[in-house]
């Protein structure tokens, strides 16, 4: 464990150097905002799964990187493209990279704004599997039903 962590210091030191997977979530939000949400399901291996915590109607797996690529549209077609996502911060490796970020969503209901991490496994540079934890779950909740 002491060494995994030693190795992450010094990567910490050298700021210039970033993590291929730093650009391609970058290249994946900018997608998902432009309303490219193609560009953004390119970055999921075919058989990706994205995990929707929770009880609203938005809640269960998305199977597949054609089921996630309908999940981003309805997320835009929900919300009139409203879906605003500003990122904080990204850290990443060889199998995981983590997006904290700042959402806010309007719909005809009202104002959803939440502080998020979004966890996303990479394997062979796309990604496998996707989270999202929001800061507001009981909000989302109200906000979606």
């Amino acid at each position: 464990m002491l060494r995994g962590y030693a190795s992450r210091a010094v990567l910490c030191e050298n700021q210039d150097m970033e993590h291929p997977s730093v650009q391609r979530i970058k290249d994946g939000y900018r997608c998902f905002t432009e309303g490219d949400y193609e560009g953004f399901a390119r970055e999921f291996a075919d058989d990706a799964i994205w995990h929707v915590r929770g009880d609203t109607p938005l809640a269960g797996d998305k199977v597949g990187r054609e089921e996630i690529l309908e999940f981003l549209r309805s997320l835009a077609q929900d919300t009139h493209e409203s879906f605003m996502i500003e990122v904080h911060d990204i850290l990443a490796n060889d199998l995981h990279t983590v997006v904290l970020a700042h959402t806010t969503v309007n719909r005809d209901e009202g104002t959803y704004t939440a502080d998020e991490v979004h966890v996303f496994c990479t394997k062979e540079g796309r990604i496998t599997e996707a989270w999202g934890f929001t800061s507001d779950p009981n909000g989302r909740g109200k906000f979606w039903f």
